[in-house]
């Protein structure tokens, strides 16, 4: 599967699961270039309120997908709706036999995370997701 193949992929699983709240948004858009997926919304129709809620990044040479955004606004928080996003995202990397990373989260979810089973890797602040890690 190529870059475009996979973002395809990603693109359609990740806006399917979180539709129910994406339509609770102003505007949201997914833009992206090369093996960056970018997915933006605002939650209301200031310039300051556009952020990006997912960020993703492919590298089709090393088949790894690496997440480094992930976040959400203030009613989509305590909702288990972050892991399920990452869990959306595994599924889909492992059936194009791609590895997921997750990469500059917040202290709390990265320990989170590691409680759940994700492995430590040796760059700072980086979390390797595997099949064993509960994202439910």
């Amino acid at each position: 599967m190529n870059v475009d193949e996979i973002k395809e992929l990603l693109v359609s699983r990740i806006v399917y699961f979180l539709e129910p709240y994406l339509e609770k948004l102003h505007q949201y858009s997914i833009q992206g270039e090369g093996g960056k997926i970018d997915i933006v919304g605002a939650i209301d129709d200031q310039a300051t309120s556009l952020f990006v809620l997912v960020r993703i990044f492919i590298s089709e040479e090393f088949r790894k997908i690496y997440i480094s955004n992930i976040n959400l606004p203030e009613f989509m928080r305590h909702q288990g709706v972050g892991r399920k996003v990452i869990k959306v995202i595994h599924k889909a990397a492992t059936e194009s036999g791609y590895e997921l990373f997750v990469a500059l989260v917040p202290k709390s979810f990265y320990d989170s995370l590691i409680k759940r089973g994700a492995l430590e890797c040796d760059k700072i602040n980086m979390l390797k997701i595997v099949n064993s890690t509960v994202l439910d």
